[in-house]
């Protein structure tokens, strides 16, 4: 019998007992690699051509806080900026509270240049800037809701006391993020004068602008800041990419959150595999007096009952991997709101884990290995009496 068969052979003897091991392993990585999706996700947004070039502006104060449409013109004439679109969050449900999405107005003149990485469907661009209700949305939302073109639905404000109707004139695909819905800022303004919304008519949450090259935003962000410096609104410009993590801040220290989680996950793990492997070790002292008997040195026996443990725990990662491999499968931005677009672990996440695995077989294994290999045949008989 080789070394590999005697592992397996002892690793499924008691199956019960190996199979909760291995899901407790594989549920404990599985929590593990999901978290560290999440916050490599949130501190790392993807970024892509048009989306280096973007800068957002916003009151210096707070994003809640808004800006005088006036401003558009002023940002407009900032040297190397190539478009300016308004932006203001609404907020609005659809039926019930559960159907939460992003739903945004936008300046509809510079909505197509803003994103010009989405795919937009046929006569999208030419039905939004004509028809004053009209709203672009994405294919991730329309799948979740049934809804097609040319659909006429509502959202009941929460932020704004108003409750708008749109005709959905065009739908958008993107890799990075398909669940937004995106109407006309006018129509928004002009609601807010019917509705007579004191401090919403000429306002908005924050101007979005187009740079004509990387290495123009940091000169574009200084000098927007400075022009609007000592007014009444002041401004905080940043980058797209630091605009989404402003974002994440808010919700608090998510790293040293997560990170805490992940510590405590990783310490679980290892107890459940270590009092394992000690039970097991405490059921075969009679098998380890035989080995020594007939003649099996001490590194052997090391390795035998190193190797069994790491190879329960092995399989527990790949458990572990699999379940996130199905996450990564899921629409997991309906789930979310669109906070999280997607869990989808990286091929060195997923080795990490494989990786983390094994050692922390090693490891649950290493104190019942070191006591068997070094116990002498009497000391092993003399325990099973």
């Amino acid at each position: 019998m080789t070394h590999g068969t005697f592992i397996r052979k002892n690793a499924l003897r008691n199956k019960r007992r190996t199979a909760l091991t291995v899901l407790s392993v594989g549920f404990s990585l599985f929590l593990l690699i999901t978290l560290q999706t999440v916050l490599d996700t949130l501190i790392n947004p993807p970024e892509t051509e048009s989306s280096i070039l973007r800068v957002a502006v916003r009151h210096a104060v707070a994003l809640t806080q808004p800006l005088p449409m006036a401003y558009q013109a002023k940002l407009e004439a900032v040297p190397h900026v190539e478009s300016v679109m308004p932006m203001q969050w609404f907020g609005g449900q659809y039926k019930e509270p559960k159907n939460f999405f992003a739903n945004f107005s936008v300046g509809h003149e510079e909505f197509f240049d803003m994103f010009p990485e989405y795919e937009y469907s046929q006569g999208a661009e030419e039905a939004f800037k004509r028809e004053r209700i009209a709203a672009i949305v994405g294919d991730a939302l329309m799948d979740q809701f049934g809804w097609t073109i040319g659909d006429r639905i509502t959202l009941t404000g929460i932020i704004f006391p108003m409750d708008l109707e749109f005709k959905i004139v065009g739908s958008y695909s993107d890799d990075v993020n398909d669940s937004a819905f995106y109407f006309r800022h006018d129509y928004l303004d002009e609601a807010g004068e019917d509705a007579d919304v004191v401090g919403m008519v000429g306002m908005v949450g924050t101007f979005w602008l187009m740079a004509d090259s990387a290495e123009a935003v940091p000169g574009i962000i200084e000098h927007v800041d400075s022009m609007f410096r000592n007014t009444p609104y002041e401004t905080k410009t940043e980058t797209e990419k630091a605009f989404q993590l402003g974002f994440v801040s808010m919700l608090g220290n998510v790293r040293l959150l997560i990170g805490s989680i992940s510590i405590v996950v990783v310490f679980t793990m290892l107890l459940v595999a270590g009092s394992t492997m000690a039970m097991t070790i405490r059921e075969r002292l009679k098998e380890v007096a035989i080995l020594k008997a007939i003649g099996y040195p001490r590194k052997v026996i090391l390795s035998l009952v190193l190797g069994e443990a790491a190879a329960v725990s092995l399989m527990g990662a790949l458990v572990g991997c699999g379940l996130s491999l199905v996450l990564a499968s899921m629409d997991v931005a309906r789930f979310t709101a669109g906070f999280v677009q997607g869990i989808n672990p990286s091929p060195a996440m997923l080795a990490m884990a494989l990786g983390l695995g094994i050692v922390m077989g090693v490891l649950s294994g290493l104190f019942p290995a070191i006591q068997a290999s070094g116990m002498s045949i009497n000391d092993a008989m003399r325990r099973l009496e």
